[in-house]
């Protein structure tokens, strides 16, 4: 079942490896590619980085005011519209960030960036895994499109997130004037 404890916690090792996979990979590139911005204005690999930062301590966020709350049940229009979006995630189309909160107001330095991703990730592993029965179905996170998920929706939402900005990553690096 997609819900069960060990299931996630799988899943948050596979989240974890890819993470650590990627900034393992960037700790080795130049201060100059990190901060590289393809036509000048378009996001970093420092700046995609901190997205995908901003994005989990939201989701945290947000989880930590649902349980404050009773039990939002996800309906399986809900369960639906998150496959939509997972697999429009899949694709290789550019999608904005649908909230400002999200979007990089600042270019951070990846060690700073690293140690925030690592808290945000251990809190959120900390809070879904700690769930009690009763919430391991029910809403803790509502994204701006799709709607609300539950944990292993939202899990399977951050790693095709993820995903995608990897192919991001990839674009930087093919862009015209990328540094050598």
């Amino acid at each position: 079942m997609q819900h069960d404890p060990e299931r996630l916690e799988r899943k948050f090792d596979e989240l974890d490896d890819w993470k650590n996979a990627l900034l393992a990979t960037l700790a080795g590139e130049s201060a100059g590619r990190l901060a590289f911005r393809p036509d000048g204005k378009a996001w970093s690999a420092l700046d995609v980085v901190h997205h995908l930062v901003l994005v989990e301590e939201s989701i945290t966020g947000y989880a930590r005011k649902k349980l404050q709350a009773p039990p939002q049940p996800v309906s399986l229009l809900d369960r639906a519209k998150r496959t939509l979006l997972v697999g429009l995630m899949r694709l290789p189309v550019r999608v904005r960030a649908p909230l400002p909160q999200v979007v990089p107001g600042e270019t951070l330095p990846l060690d700073v960036l690293s140690s925030r991703w690592t808290r945000a990730r251990g809190d959120l592993r900390e809070l879904v895994l700690s769930l009690p029965e009763e919430r391991r179905e029910a809403l803790v996170f509502r994204h701006p499109v799709s709607g609300p998920l539950d944990p292993a929706g939202t899990l399977d939402f951050i790693d095709a997130h993820a995903r995608h900005h990897e192919a991001q990553l990839r674009r930087i690096r093919r862009a015209p004037g990328y540094p050598g």
